[in-house]
């Protein structure tokens, strides 16, 4: 498959789950892409199994710096920066009266400060090559739903949704889009823990119709289409891929997991 044969992308949170599954389709239809991500073994292991139209960059999202350096260090490397994905991010689970205001501000700037730069950077990059480009931003199904204990979570991911469609009104005239995905619970690295505790998984598969979470790769597959002219279309939307959680109530992972215990 070769439908995004020739282009250049960016992918951040690369070394694992869903950036991981990004990176790997988009090398499968053609593309070259550096991965970034914070953790360098991890990185660095998943550049060598992708192969040489892969090149590994240690990135801090949250560094303004860093972001623009690999933009543009992607460029450079594939002749042209045809596609960003800002996947990496983080949450964390707490009471909102709880939450230690240094995680919060830790959260919002990796999981809303690191978007904002990728857009930003990414953007800056295409308008100077002077060929259109795509500028994936990866959601959740909590900007648009609230969790129990995901404040800071739930806050940086809305601000995500509200950025793609800033993005996508001042950049469409100028042949870059910006669209997202809100994934819901999908089965990576860092759910699968989740996933292996019976009350934890009794909870999050009780609001998903189909009964089941949701693979890196589909997540990867709805990129592919994003990012190609088939979607030429598309600007500022976020599509939700979630086996249809969105139609009922987020899990209460506070008072929902005492209950269960």
């Amino acid at each position: 498959m070769d439908t995004l044969k020739g282009k250049g992308a960016v992918v951040t949170g690369a070394a694992s789950g869903i950036g991981k599954a990004i990176a790997t389709a988009f090398i499968e239809a053609g593309a070259s892409v550096l991965l970034c991500d914070r953790n360098a073994a991890a990185l660095e292991a998943a550049a060598q199994e992708l192969g040489e139209r892969a090149i590994s960059r240690i990135t801090d999202v949250s560094d303004e710096r860093q972001v623009e350096g690999a933009m543009r260090a992607a460029r450079e490397a594939f002749g042209s920066l045809d596609i960003v994905v800002n996947c990496a991010g983080f949450g964390a689970i707490a009471p909102l009266i709880e939450l230690p205001g240094d995680k919060w501000s830790a959260v919002q700037a990796v999981t809303l400060g690191g978007v904002f730069y990728g857009v930003k950077h990414g953007a800056r990059q295409m308008l100077e090559q002077g060929r259109p480009g795509v500028i994936i931003n990866i959601s959740s199904v909590n900007a648009r739903q609230a969790g129990e204990g995901q404040s800071a979570y739930c806050a940086a991911k809305a601000g995500v949704d509200m950025l793609t469609r800033c993005g996508a009104l001042e950049l469409g005239a100028r042949e870059i889009r910006v669209v997202g995905i809100a994934p819901g619970l999908v089965d990576t690295p860092l759910t699968r823990h989740e996933l292996e505790n019976p009350a934890m998984r009794e909870l999050f598969l009780g609001v998903i119709p189909m009964n089941r979470a949701v693979a890196a790769e589909e997540i990867a597959a709805a990129a592919v289409f994003l990012a190609s002219d088939h979607a030429r279309s598309i600007n500022g939307e976020t599509i939700a891929i979630d086996g249809g959680s969105l139609t009922r109530g987020y899990p209460a992972l506070l008072t929902g997991l005492r209950k269960v215990s």
